[in-house]
C-alpha cells in the first residue's frame, strides 16, 4: 500500500487561500460595521481602525476553522 497523505499539498494551499478570503471579508465586514458607526475618534480611513477590523476578521476566522476541524474529527 502506497503512503497516501492525509492531506495533499493542494489541498493545503486551498485551505489556506480559503483562509485569507474568507479573513479578508470578515474583516471588511467589520471594519465597515465598526468605522462607519458615528465614531468621533476613528476616521474612515485610519490605519488603526484598519489593523483592529483584519485582526479581528483573521480571529473569527480562525475559530471558525478551528472549530469546524474539532466537530469533524473529535467528535
Amino acid at each position: 500500500m502506497r503512503g497516501e497523505l492525509e492531506f495533499s499539498p493542494v489541498m493545503i494551499a486551498i485551505l489556506f487561500l480559503a483562509f485569507l478570503g474568507i479573513s479578508f471579508f470578515m474583516g471588511m465586514l467589520i471594519h465597515s460595521a465598526f468605522v462607519y458607526e458615528d465614531k468621533e475618534n476613528l476616521k474612515r480611513d485610519s490605519r488603526k481602525a484598519w489593523v483592529l477590523s483584519m485582526t479581528a476578521g483573521t480571529g473569527i476566522t480562525s475559530w471558525m476553522f478551528y472549530y469546524g476541524y474539532y466537530i469533524n474529527f473529535f467528535n
